[in-house]
């Protein structure tokens, strides 16, 4: 059985390069080869003079499939996790990568492979920016990343954001736009919103963030955590004071606090 969607508004553009079926897409070998590996490819497009990318999956977890129906949902590949999380994100008013087109190939119900294509979004990668900041303007950086998860946490989205998920476009001093790519998850779904499990997750992502090489100074986590708070105005009980004592104290003791 196959599943596919494909955006409207890029079908003409599919189509005139000959990637408008599941098969034609899942064996092109066409593009800008990324990342290449025994779980999965991804391959930078070029078609008509607009930059895609298609991310394809070689393989699927037949325990993801049956942790799926155990919840009374349908069981989807993580190509299509990642659409599905991209929708619900822009139902609430986020900044999201387009999704051009996305599938998947199932057996008996199982999902086997899929793929998803993204057009690209202009800007730069935040890691990037981040690391070619000045001081001040790290400070400004952190306080919109904070801002960002703290609405993302208050609508029930705890999946890993990485400032290298996230394309920025504009100054920080002026308003820039963060827009969020790459949304891999188990559970693309919004969650039940509690002030228990919104610093539990902050705080598993934190650690395993910093571990992944994204490290911050005292002063740039009271930003993030001043901005994560007024942006979580719907969790009661999350203090300013306390949420960056609890940071702190879980990144000093790893050596993972920037001076």
């Amino acid at each position: 059985m196959i599943r596919l969607q494909v955006n409207p508004a890029f079908s003409n553009l599919l189509q005139s390069n000959h990637l408008s079926a599941y098969a034609e897409i899942m064996q092109t070998g066409a593009g800008e080869i990324v990342e290449d590996n025994e779980e999965r490819d991804v391959r930078r497009l070029r078609l008509g003079g607009q930059v895609l990318y298609l991310k394809r999956t070689r393989s699927e977890k037949i325990t993801s499939a049956i942790e799926s129906y155990a919840r009374g949902r349908l069981a989807h590949s993580k190509p299509v996790k990642e659409m599905l999380q991209f929708k619900y994100l822009a139902e609430k008013g986020f900044d999201v990568a387009a999704v051009v087109a996305c599938g998947e190939q199932l057996c008996f119900g199982i999902p086997q492979r899929g793929f998803i294509i993204t057009a690209e979004v202009s800007g730069e990668d935040l890691a990037g920016v981040f690391q070619a900041a000045d001081a001040s303007d790290r400070i400004l950086i952190l306080g919109q990343f904070g801002a960002l998860l703290g609405r993302l946490h208050a609508r029930g989205f705890y999946g890993s954001t990485r400032l290298k998920d996230i394309i920025y476009t504009g100054r920080p001093d002026s308003n820039p736009t963060l827009t969020l790519i790459d949304r891999e998850t188990r559970n693309p779904y919004p969650k039940r919103v509690s002030a228990k499990r919104i610093v539990e997750r902050l705080l598993f992502n934190i650690r395993r963030q910093a571990q992944q090489g994204e490290i911050f100074s005292e002063p740039e986590w009271h930003a993030f955590c001043e901005n994560y708070c007024v942006s979580l105005a719907r969790a009661s009980g999350i203090q300013l004071t306390g949420l960056k004592q609890r940071i702190l104290d879980s990144l000093r003791p790893r050596g993972k606090l920037r001076s």
